[in-house]
């Protein structure tokens, strides 16, 4: 109980926290920090050389970890994992829905099959993996789901018509999660991260660039980086964040200032 006679819940070591992409940038991250923080963390991802890596790392920063190699444009696969994660470490606290694909066309030139299968990565296999924990952390009384956007989803994506339009949609996805379970003690905010020092905008540009363009057209000078936002979800887990659920929380060094 606080000074002021509210009880604020927040993460506890032990928890268990799902972390999904946990091979990418953020994704490690995320598990890292988790990590040191004393959670249980389950990594899924589908790249079988840097989910390894992830683990190595999540155990060398303190917590317990296991990963999960599962392909999230497949409903099944993304099922027996969420059963497999449960076993595993029981109830998640929180889940980190940070895993998404960025496949470059123009509008033209973009398939229907591309834009179908970004959706099922970056939005459907969210809302699958919220609906597949819901029963239990609601059961529960508490927990905390961080979605991660992206700044394209507030300005839109030349060649991205389907990652942008697939992370604006998490934006909704979370505003909805937050309405319907904050009377079960359940907070859903996302993170919409700007340009950052990740695999997805270097496969368009070189690490040269991507920091120029950081030191000459962001306002505090940089670019992003995956330590950054880890913080950001660390925050947003804590007993100090408890009074906020439904949020998008731009971090973007000032580049894109978010309409209040």
């Amino acid at each position: 109980m606080s000074e002021d006679g509210i009880e604020r819940d927040g993460f506890k070591p032990g928890d268990h926290v799902i972390v999904t992409g946990g091979g990418g940038g953020f994704g490690r991250a995320f598990a890292k920090r988790f990590a040191r923080m004393g959670a249980r963390v389950s990594i899924w991802e589908i790249d079988p050389v840097t989910g390894p890596q992830t683990l190595v790392e999540a155990l060398a920063a303190g917590g317990e970890a296991q990963l999960f190699q599962v392909d999230l444009a497949d409903a099944q696969a993304i099922a027996a994992t969420a059963r497999s994660s449960a076993l595993a470490y029981g109830t998640p606290y929180c889940i980190v829905n940070n895993a998404s694909i960025f496949p470059r066309a123009s509008l033209l030139d973009m398939t229907i099959d591309t834009f179908d299968t970004t959706l099922k990565v970056n939005l459907t296999a969210p809302f699958q993996i919220i609906q597949a924990f819901g029963p239990d952390m609601i059961a529960r009384g508490r927990g905390v789901i961080l979605n991660v956007a992206s700044g394209r989803a507030l300005e839109g994506a030349v060649n991205g018509a389907s990652y942008a339009c697939s992370k604006a949609a998490i934006l909704s996805l979370t505003k909805t999660v937050a309405l319907e379970w904050a009377k079960h003690n359940i907070r859903c905010n996302c993170i919409i991260p700007g340009v950052s020092l990740t695999a997805q905008p270097l496969a368009a540009t070189t690490e040269e660039e991507l920091l120029e363009r950081g030191r000459t057209r962001i306002p505090l000078g940089r670019v992003g980086y995956p330590e950054d936002v880890a913080g950001l979800a660390a925050w947003l887990v804590s007993a100090d964040a408890a009074y906020m659920t439904g949020q998008g929380v731009a971090m973007n060094g000032g580049a894109v200032l978010v309409p209040q």
